[in-house]
């Protein structure tokens, strides 16, 4: 039975690179093709992890492997807002004829819309395409901005539960923070601070390293010490 595109699942190349709150980012490595010796063209997925079907959207795009890359898109469907399940999902026409880089409109890319790590995928992979899987399986992992840092915090995730470490991981430059490697909509950078969570929220002062989960009034939940290296001390 055909699928319908609102059923539609993600292909079986897809390569996740990055996680965004509940959203994963990956690429089709089927599609990738080199355009020229700076110039790599693909299509890009947005998939929500707890519901890999259908599809939230997705991208036809060019990358500029010089540094620092750049993208340009051809045709997307993204989401407006929050998509329900019972919205349709319309497909974007497919890559088709020659593309050609100096008609297009490159842009920097950035880490908390997807672009950085989709870029750096697909200049990667498709000069080794034999190691597709490792390659999007190491940016998912351990992707970051070239200024990133990572505490690693004592932190308790819900009322009741015992203390955990987590790492915390974020970059100024980008102003984006991931913690345990799910890069968070919520998270930003702030002089010595890194703020993120919604509701209750967790503030780490990267000076003191030290993280603190504080209610809206401004009650203290939890306080947590922080080091730098994932090893115990």
């Amino acid at each position: 039975m055909a699928l319908s595109a609102a059923a539609q699942p993600a292909p079986a190349s897809f390569h996740m690179v990055q996680r965004i709150d509940e959203m994963l980012v990956g690429v089709d490595a089927i599609a990738l093709d080199v355009v020229d010796r700076h110039h790599v063209a693909g299509t890009y997925f947005l998939v929500h992890a707890l519901r890999p079907s259908p599809l939230v959207g997705y991208a036809n795009y060019v990358i500029d492997c010089r540094v620092p890359q750049r993208i340009a898109i051809l045709s997307s469907v993204m989401p407006s807002g929050r998509l329900e399940p019972e919205q349709p999902f319309v497909q974007p026409p497919r890559r088709s004829g020659r593309i050609d880089p100096s008609s297009l409109a490159f842009e920097p890319t950035h880490v908390m819309d997807g672009t950085a790590f989709v870029a750096s995928f697909s200049c990667d992979a498709s000069g080794a395409p034999g190691r597709a899987a490792q390659i999007a399986a190491e940016l998912a992992a351990r992707g970051s901005p070239p200024d990133s840092r990572s505490l690693y915090c004592q932190m308790r995730p819900d009322a009741g539960q015992a203390a955990r470490r987590a790492e915390v991981r974020y970059s100024a430059a980008e102003n984006a923070v991931a913690v345990n490697g799910q890069w968070l909509s919520s998270g930003f950078v702030a002089g010595d601070e890194v703020v993120f969570g919604t509701g209750a929220q967790w503030r780490v002062d990267t000076r003191k390293r030290q993280a603190r989960l504080l209610r809206d009034d401004g009650r203290q939940l939890f306080q947590g010490e922080c080091q730098t290296s994932p090893e115990r001390p």
